[in-house]
């Protein structure tokens, strides 16, 4: 039962600060979104501050488990490359991410610790795992690499090079998914690819 009117709360709160943003939205309107009383939401979160940032986590951590799939250790390296390739563009895609990072940069200024919390709870956690990936095929010969965590970024970086911008401004543009990781890939593989053991 409290975790069910947790989820009420945080619900109505994403949806009210979607919309809103974090300065526009009203206790009462996230209260009537989520079908709760005023009381019952204080009980869960106290200040609108505590609220925003349980969204914010929430959101992340929901979005990010689609990134942090476990890759299966069958296919070959250009490969695994791409489907991460793949994790990534399919997140700038997404719609609800795009609403989440917007509504956290509206708020940055009035909330500078949205920040932290937003990189905590999802990019932080899929650099982990990308990072761990780069390690492991680098051990294996396929990648030359001295700091998984700094070429983590670049992967990054590559996968989401060209979308992120536009999504972000509402601008309409066709994406071949499939060709964009491929290019993202290759790119990375040229500049840390192992050459003899890995086809670009």
């Amino acid at each position: 039962m409290r975790e069910r009117k947790m989820a009420e709360v945080l619900f109505g709160a994403r949806e009210v600060f979607f919309r809103c943003g974090y300065e526009g939205a009203t206790v009462d309107a996230i209260a009537a979104e989520g079908k709760v009383s005023k009381a019952t939401m204080y009980s869960y979160f106290p200040t609108k501050e505590q609220l925003f940032l349980s969204v914010v986590e929430s959101e992340c951590g929901r979005l990010a488990e689609e990134i942090l799939r476990p890759l299966s250790a069958g296919p070959e390296p250009r490969a695994q490359l791409e489907k991460l390739a793949l994790r990534m563009i399919d997140l700038v895609l997404d719609e609800t991410y795009i609403r989440l990072l917007r509504t956290c940069i509206g708020a940055t200024e009035m909330l500078p610790e949205v920040g932290e919390v937003y990189f905590r709870a999802g990019p932080k956690r899929a650099r982990e795992l990308i990072s761990k990936v780069l390690e492991r095929l680098s051990r294996e010969g396929a990648l030359e690499i001295d700091n998984p965590p700094r070429v983590a970024d670049h992967f990054i970086h590559l996968c989401v090079s060209g979308l992120l911008m536009p999504r972000l401004l509402a601008v309409q543009r066709t994406v071949e998914r499939d060709k964009h990781a491929a290019d993202a890939v290759t790119a990375f593989l040229r500049l840390y690819g192992s050459g003899h053991r890995v086809e670009l």
